[in-house]
């Protein structure tokens, strides 16, 4: 896939995809299945997407989204997409007359045959554009569209924002229903107070990428270069271990049958169930009984019995 920063005609029959594409979930990739179907096998499916986000308040602040700009990138590589446009959306992008920005930048610079959109996607300044904007600039200059019906999920819509809400919650299974994948957390290992050590359970600490689950410990996935364990995550601030400073909140990772350093190493953590809240116990014998004990859970989900012992 071929990642573009500015607007250029370079690309033969190109049908595109306007979004944010946050949490790449089930509507995302069904909008990108009828990019590739009307693009057909001569033309090129596209994709116009954002570094932050359109609609968050502070859309570069880290935490925020569901997936990086890292992963979704991934994301459209793996569905099939030939281009991407990565755009900043500032003041000079979101300024655009609606009918500005199809003319001047989707025909005259990409000269685009076809767009597939989200159901009731706006574009332009103050977000005045409409689907049926589009349509009529469509039959006016002969070009496709094409809006996507919103996916729907045991009645439930597909929205971002509505699997942001159930990360929020730790409610791992409806996210995972909806985003059509497991959500994933990602970010560099850094070194922490190694109470995980004294407790019998050595973590990888990371600050994550993306939006925190509600905290507690998880059952996961994790993937370290090309090694895929099954492990824990631990999400929160400690709270059997009080601190005179300002609580933070930081992730643990714990992988089953691992006793290699991952300091430095990048990491990413896949979400299954949520096993627990985040509790505060009388000490660090009881705390670490129920780490035992949760871990025993997670082994039983999985089938696995402790083995050997995996090193680089």
């Amino acid at each position: 896939m071929k990642i573009c920063t500015g607007f250029r005609r370079f690309f033969p029959h190109l049908v595109v995809g306007i979004g944010n594409f946050d949490g790449f979930h089930r509507g995302h990739r069904r909008i990108i299945e009828d990019i590739k179907r009307m693009a057909g096998p001569k033309g090129t499916p596209g994709i116009i997407t954002f570094r932050g986000h359109t609609r968050l308040t502070e859309p570069r602040e880290p935490g925020k989204l569901l997936t990086t700009v890292r992963q979704r990138l991934n994301y459209f590589r793996e569905a099939g997409i030939a281009v991407c446009w990565l755009c900043d959306f500032n003041k000079s992008f979101a300024g655009q007359p609606p009918r500005d920005f199809v003319v001047q930048q989707l025909l005259g610079r990409l000269g685009i045959e076809g767009i597939c959109i989200g159901a009731g996607f706006h574009f332009g300044k103050d977000r005045r554009g409409t689907v049926a904007q589009l349509e009529k600039l469509g039959r006016e200059f002969g070009f496709r569209v094409r809006e996507v019906p919103i996916v729907r999920v045991d009645g439930r819509e597909v929205r971002s924002s509505v699997i942001r809400k159930y990360v929020r919650d730790g409610d791992m299974a409806r996210a995972t229903e909806l985003l059509g994948h497991e959500y994933c957390l990602t970010g560099r290992v850094i070194r922490g107070h190694g109470r995980g050590k004294t407790l019998g359970y050595p973590t990888a600490n990371f600050h994550p990428e993306q939006l925190l689950p509600a905290p507690g410990v998880y059952a996961a996935r994790i993937r370290v270069g090309a090694i895929d364990r099954p492990g824990m995550l631990y999400v929160g601030s400690h709270p059997t271990f009080p601190s005179d400073r300002r609580p933070e909140v930081i992730a643990e990772a714990y992988i089953f049958d691992w006793i290699r350093a991952l300091g430095g190493r990048r990491i990413k953590v896949y979400l299954k169930k949520r096993l627990r809240e985040d509790i505060t116990f009388p000490n660090a014998g009881a705390l670490s009984r129920q780490i035992r004990k949760d871990e025993e859970r997670v082994r039983r989900m999985n089938k696995i019995k402790r083995s050997k012992i995996y090193e680089w």
